[in-house]
């Protein structure tokens, strides 16, 4: 009994270890780094393999793909690269997606608003850039304002940026941000407008997370988004990697990495093979 006991307290914390751990995100090309762009002025996008992750909303050449240009816990992390002002790009993760014109949007959701307990992520500014010093890449959580997936009008999300939350915008590290209940995060679409004030205060931009949980009963969650760009006056290059949330008491963390080079047999595997197939041949024959 005490051996039986014991083995299921060994497995129980493997599957905590499992659980805990971060499922790896590879590129789509190998070795080499993904850059997927558009010159285009209307959003297109690529999917990561079958990841339910993907390149998206990407117009005006701006540029995301994982790449080991900026590495964080590995080879590699989501690079952005945005030219002008008008250059966008987004990494997405969309249960059921559906293509909508050669872009992407989510055709599932992944449980209810109201369970939503947080989501975090590394994020990396080079000190290259020229857009305004408050800017970084951007989380954010992609809802379904009433809950329900035929009506597209409510569709939108809420955004994280540092600067409504006190803190500064460090170049060339690598940072760290969670956000919980008592983070402040504006809202684009959700059938509201843009940048909507929901509270009591006369500032648009200091809602929190638990005050839109109260304010959207019935959303329902359909995805994350991280991103830059779409009117940032200037050149940006920065990187995403480590994104994780909570819903409903279950984790999920995603670590990218560019893919691992073919493996190519050894010249003696070859031979090996090769002298393999022609006796199997020769036995055939007799």
């Amino acid at each position: 009994m005490f051996q039986f006991s014991a083995r299921l307290a060994v497995l129980a914390c493997h599957l905590t270890a499992l659980s805990l751990s971060a499922a790896v995100i590879y590129s789509n090309n190998s070795p080499l780094d993904d850059s997927f762009t558009n010159p285009l002025n209307f959003s297109q996008g690529q999917a990561i393999g079958s990841t339910g992750w993907y390149y998206n909303n990407v117009r005006h050449s701006g540029v995301v793909g994982i790449s080991s240009s900026l590495p964080y816990a590995g080879n590699g992390s989501v690079y952005f690269q945005s030219p002008s002002g008008a250059g966008k790009a987004d990494i997405e993760y969309l249960p059921g997606a559906v293509n909508i014109g050669g872009n992407y949007l989510a055709g599932a959701s992944l449980g209810v608003f109201a369970d939503f307990q947080s989501f975090s992520y590394q994020w990396y500014r080079n000190s290259s850039s020229t857009v305004g010093a408050h800017l970084h890449p951007v989380l954010r959580v992609l809802l379904d304002a009433d809950g329900n997936l035929a009506t597209v009008g409510d569709r939108g999300g809420l955004v994280f940026e540092r600067v409504y939350n006190g803190g500064t915008v460090p170049t060339d590290a690598w940072i760290a941000d969670t956000i919980n209940a008592s983070t402040y995060l504006w809202n684009f679409g959700l059938g509201i407008g843009f940048a909507a004030n929901i509270n009591a205060t006369p500032y648009a931009y200091d809602a929190t997370l638990a005050e839109w949980q109260a304010y959207f009963p019935n959303a329902v969650i359909l995805g994350f988004s991280a991103g830059v760009g779409s009117g940032w006056n200037g050149v940006f290059s920065g990187a995403v990697d480590a994104i994780s949330w909570t819903i409903g008491g279950q984790s999920s963390t995603f670590n990218f990495e560019g893919a691992p080079a073919p493996e190519i047999p050894e010249p003696g595997t070859w031979l090996l093979t090769a002298a393999g197939a022609a006796l199997l041949h020769v036995r055939r024959r007799g």
